[in-house]
Parts: C-alpha cells; structure tokens; sequence
C-alpha cells in the first residue's frame, strides 16, 4: 500500500514539474495606476529609496545618477519614459532624496540601469498560455510592450515590457 502511495506522490511531482516546465517568473510592478512586468532573470534588485545627482543635459527621462554599492548607477523615469504619470519628484539644481519610491536595478547588456517605479507588486510564474500578443497595444507604450498577462490569481491585466526597448 505504502509503495502505492510513494508511486502516486512521485507521478504527481512528475507531473507538477512538467507543467511548470514553462513558466518564466515576472516581477510586476506599478506605475501610476498600471501594472507592468520585466523578466526576474534581469532585475538584480529592488532598492526602496536613494539620492539622485541630477546630470546636466541628461536626455529625456534620466532622472540622474546615484551610487549602489559601489556603481554608480543612471536612474530613469520609467513612467516618464512609457508617458504615464509616476510619483516621481521634480528635477531641481541639488542632489533629489526619493524616499518612498522603488528603484529597479536592471543589467541591460553590460550596463546596471535603474528604472523609478512608483511601488512592487510580486512575483508573477507565467505560462505561455497566461501571455497574449501585444500587437493591439496602442499608443507609445505599445513600443516597449512585449505581450499582455492575466495571471490567474491575481486577475488583472499586466503589461509584459521589452527590456532592450527600455534603453535611453
């Protein structure tokens, strides 16, 4: 009986680990009222706050620079580059303090790239089944966009980005 029971535990591990064959985890995060996802592969971490040093004739959306254990770091605003309003604090002449918004710290090629977000959901397993084409997106942000996710414990829409699409 006992060797039943191991056998029928071991199928449904079996099982279990060839639905979760593929699965690739998203960190979903929100900007402005939107959810949006990049690839856990790629996010190195999530820093709560920082200091930023404004760049002079930085290009639209760098927000300036910051040093993260030891790198020094460009901060992008992601909402301003995906055109959606983020909480983030004006640009002024001095260093800018951004106390309760959450920095992305993302490898793009051989580069560290922080990108502002206005606060992190979770992380989100998806199957290819759980992904729709982004191909009706509109907008500017259809640029960036890779596919639409409705995971089912959550129920709400998340746009999937572009990594490389992100780059300033």
């Amino acid at each position: 009986m006992r060797a039943l029971a191991k056998r029928g535990r071991a199928t449904r591990q079996v099982e279990r680990r060839q639905e979760d064959g593929g699965l690739t985890e998203y960190l979903a995060f929100r900007v402005g009222s939107s959810t949006y996802a990049l690839p856990v592969s790629i996010v190195r971490e999530i820093v709560r706050s920082g200091t930023l040093t404004p760049v002079p004739r930085a290009p639209n959306g760098v927000l300036g620079i910051s040093s993260f254990r030891g790198r020094v770091v460009t901060v992008i605003d992601l909402g301003g580059l995906l055109g959606v309003a983020c909480s983030v604090v004006q640009p002024t002449s001095g260093p800018i303090r951004i106390p309760r918004l959450r920095i992305l710290m993302i490898d793009v090629g051989q580069e560290t790239l922080g990108y502002l977000v206005d606060d992190v959901v979770q992380v989100y397993r998806l199957a290819p089944r759980d992904v729709e084409s982004a191909t009706t997106v509109g907008s500017d942000v259809g640029a960036h966009v890779t596919g639409i996710a409705r995971p089912q414990e959550s129920g709400e829409v998340v746009l999937l980005l572009d990594p490389k699409a992100l780059l300033p």
